[in-house]
């Protein structure tokens, strides 16, 4: 690997100076010793020509392309060495089912690495060891040959994966490329990311299709829209339909934050399915580190009060937010919705007026960006100016934790919801840190 890292920066330069001297006609060195070392080139000594341009032209493009083969070969190579091969896939609950199943997969004696692209990306290769995946610019699906690497270097026996493609094509390219999966996962189908895989749901579990294989198995909790997913599939695939009233109550006890039963019962399908019993599975579950932007509940103390912080501001969907305010609405009776929008994000600011509208509450506290866009649409839906609290546009964190402070009742509930990149993870870990937290309350 150290070789072959060596080669690609050998020919980086190599393409830099033949570039340079293409363009300007003349070398541009980067040194002064690579400047003696060129300068003895006989073609930096006279003019080019035509023929000359064509034929450096068509040396660098085979360059590339032989680079290109030669590091694909060698993905490949890694990906054998790496017999088992899990995807996730789906609208939510895609960090926390790739946890979920490396886990599970630990407990059975297997050597896993995973990779989330979720709240936070990161590497993972044990129940207490993870590091963040570091990206010089945007996110690209480019990054899984490299996670494909890490884990051959780990000697892993699975690679647990989370699919991070949103446009269909390039989910077809990470899965039948880059992953090749030998155990596909869609965790479920929701109205979400519409802009890109939309305008419909039906549209997005179309746009999931793709990382579906024609033959195999496939995993998937998604009973609504499973004959869409499988649109693609060849007849012989087979298909797991997990099923969340298979989990009872005192499975579920023990979790550190609260899980969903469908993404427990997604993950130990999958896990069973290699040769790892439930009941180690689940223990191995209730071992690792949540993700960051898992549901948490938070018992926290200001101000002589205490009340209930619940972090949901990682759900991203109307229904997901939907699911998990009916999951913890009942903790209290006296409840406080605590709503961050994005300024860049108008349209979703709207889509949660019209969401919350829908919930049982004393008061809705907003904050972020463009609050105004919210209160507008939460008024015309019939939400009483009384019980909106307008903190005011990206307001200092401490401002809203003490304003929410002063508002609430001891023994309430504070449910956060909206978008959590950002200001939204500042918000709760200020909330946390200030707050005296007590750990996470139990399910």
């Amino acid at each position: 690997q150290v070789l072959f890292q060596a080669a690609r920066l050998l020919l980086l330069r190599f393409v830099f100076f033949v570039s340079s001297w293409l363009y300007f006609g003349s070398w541009v060195p980067a040194s002064a010793g690579s400047a003696l070392l060129f300068d003895t080139f006989p073609w930096s000594t006279y003019n080019r020509t035509g023929l000359e341009s064509m034929l450096l032209i068509l040396v660098l493009l085979l360059l590339f392309v032989g680079y290109s083969l030669v590091e694909y070969a060698l993905h490949l190579r890694n990906l054998r060495r790496i017999p088992t091969r899990v995807q996730i896939n789906g609208t939510r609950g895609k960090s926390s089912v790739t946890r979920l199943i490396a886990a599970g997969l630990r407990a059975g004696g297997i050597r896993v690495a995973a990779k989330t692209t979720g709240t936070r990306p990161m590497f993972i290769t044990g129940d207490n060891a993870e590091q963040p995946v570091r990206r010089l610019g945007k996110a690209n699906i480019a990054e899984e040959m490299r996670m494909v690497r890490l884990a051959q270097q780990h000697q892993a026996q699975a690679l647990v994966i989370e699919c991070m493609a949103l446009d269909p094509q390039y989910q077809d390219i990470e899965s039948r490329m880059l992953v090749r999966p030998t155990h596909p996962v869609v965790t479920n189908v929701r109205p979400d990311h519409l802009d890109v895989m939309g305008p419909t749901v039906e549209d997005v579990a179309l746009a999931f299709s793709w990382t579906v294989p024609r033959h195999g198995t496939l995993f998937t909790a998604e009973r609504k829209h499973l004959e869409v997913l499988c649109r693609k599939a060849g007849s012989d695939l087979e298909t797991v339909v997990a099923d969340p009233l298979s989990m009872t109550d005192s499975e579920m006890q023990g979790f550190s934050y609260l899980e969903h039963k469908e993404n427990v019962a997604l993950a130990l399908s999958v896990c069973e399915q290699l040769g790892v019993g439930r009941n180690a599975a689940l223990a191995g579950m209730k071992r690792c580190l949540p993700d960051p932007g898992a549901l948490r509940v938070h018992a926290v103390n200001a101000h002589g009060k205490r009340f209930e912080l619940v972090n949901g501001l990682a759900a991203n969907d109307p229904d997901s937010i939907r699911m998990l305010w009916d999951m913890v609405k009942s903790r209290s009776r006296n409840r406080t919705v605590l709503v961050n929008c994005r300024r860049d994000r108008t349209d979703r600011s709207r889509q949660l007026a019209e969401l919350v509208s829908e919930f049982e509450a004393d008061r809705y506290v907003i904050t972020g960006g463009l609050t105004r866009v919210f209160l507008r649409r939460a008024r015309e839906l019939g939400i009483a100016s009384g019980k909106l609290v307008d903190v005011g546009e990206e307001r200092a964190v401490s401002e809203v934790y003490e304003r929410v402070a002063a508002l609430v009742e001891d023994s309430s509930l504070v449910f956060a919801c909206g978008n959590t990149v950002g200001y939204g993870e500042e918000l709760i870990r200020y909330f946390v840190e200030q707050g005296d937290c007590h750990g996470f309350a139990s399910q």
